[in-house]
């Protein structure tokens, strides 16, 4: 699992930032500024749960409890997007290349 992937699977993914609405309007008024201070303050305290959780990834890696992907698990997991977008197609080549079959589930070398 990936340090991304165990940020999200806590809930903590890296879309909790901001809010879209906020790219709209003028905040230079006192309530705009108010609304643009409760933001910044959830962000703040959305990056600090980030950090924490990012110290307890990092623990679990070292006790053995998780582990990275290997490179080649990597490239397998984006061999699944879509066949359009160009790192499908790059990751696809390099497995290829290296003589690992993506088309399976499983990892077949040869």
């Amino acid at each position: 699992m990936t340090e991304e992937e165990y940020l999200s699977s806590k809930g903590y993914g890296r879309s909790g930032f901001g809010d879209v609405a906020l790219a709209k309007g003028n905040y230079r008024n006192r309530t705009g500024k108010a609304i643009l201070q409760r933001q910044n303050t959830k962000d703040v305290e959305y990056a600090n749960k980030r950090t924490s959780l990012r110290a307890e990834y990092n623990r679990k890696l070292s006790s053995g409890e998780i582990r990275q992907p290997s490179r080649i698990e990597q490239l397998i997991k984006t061999t699944r997007g879509n066949s359009d977008n160009e790192a499908v197609k790059a990751a696809r080549r390099v497995l290829e290349k290296r003589g690992v079959n993506w088309k399976s589930n499983g990892l077949i070398i040869g």
